[in-house]
């Protein structure tokens, strides 16, 4: 498990950078041509105690025929994204009714991306979906789930003639603690996890920037206490 600072925040909302934790699956799987059963790959999660708050997908997939894949994530509540659901299809101009014929997927799939990987199509560019880009269906789907457990993600080629490989898959999971005023994770709300809070404004970390505004002021503080009084679940 690594951790990484989420920078794009920063330009997006104007908030304070985010960690996210990401987990990998870096094993290469054979995609089967024409089976709507695919292969499916786990990806276990460790964040105990923590609830999702933003989640990205970075995909590297070596096919011939985008447009043949559909490609699927599912929580370890049962909850089901559709991340890229065969590019190009239905068409009956460019690309053609067969969907994008353009080779391979090197993406990080991100809401508010601003380009849909469904619109992407070349018969040049390789890979042809790349960069940050948008799934098919929204992945804030998965906000507020528990994080920990084993999420599945699924690639199956819906027509025949090619087949591919499913090179790695890697989650960027930023989690919020499931009560979070329990600052120390004991499971209790106490003077001890008003001393961390203390502690963490005082040394302006963006976890005691419970406003999300980027800045440390009062308001944070007494959002903080809002939640300590609200007590744990």
């Amino acid at each position: 498990m690594n951790r990484i600072l989420i920078t794009a925040s920063l330009v997006l909302t104007g908030c304070s950078p985010l960690l996210a934790d990401e987990f990998c699956n870096n094993e290469p799987v054979a995609i089967p041509d024409d089976s709507s059963a695919g292969v499916a790959v786990a990806i276990s999660v460790d964040l105990p105690g923590e609830l999702v708050d933003a989640l990205g997908v970075d995909l590297d997939v070596l096919h011939p025929w985008v447009g043949d894949l559909v490609v699927t994530l599912q929580s370890p509540g049962g909850t089901l994204v559709t991340l890229l659901d065969r590019p190009g299809t239905p068409s009956v101009g460019f690309p053609g009714p067969f969907g994008c014929g353009g080779a391979n997927i090197f993406a990080s799939f991100v809401d508010g991306a601003a380009q849909p990987a469904e619109s992407m199509c070349s018969t040049t560019a390789d890979p042809v979906v790349s960069g940050p880009v948008g799934p098919a269906s929204p992945l804030g789907a998965f906000n507020g789930e528990p994080a920990s457990g084993v999420w599945v993600l699924t690639v199956s080629d819906r027509s025949v003639y090619d087949a591919g490989v499913l090179n790695s898959v890697c989650l960027q999971v930023t989690g919020v603690a499931e009560c979070a005023a329990d600052l120390n994770g004991d499971g209790q709300l106490d003077v001890f996890d008003v001393f961390g809070y203390l502690d963490l404004y005082a040394a302006q970390d963006p976890i005691a920037d419970f406003t999300g505004d980027g800045q440390w002021d009062v308001f944070d503080v007494f959002a903080f206490l809002d939640v300590f009084n609200s007590g744990c679940p």
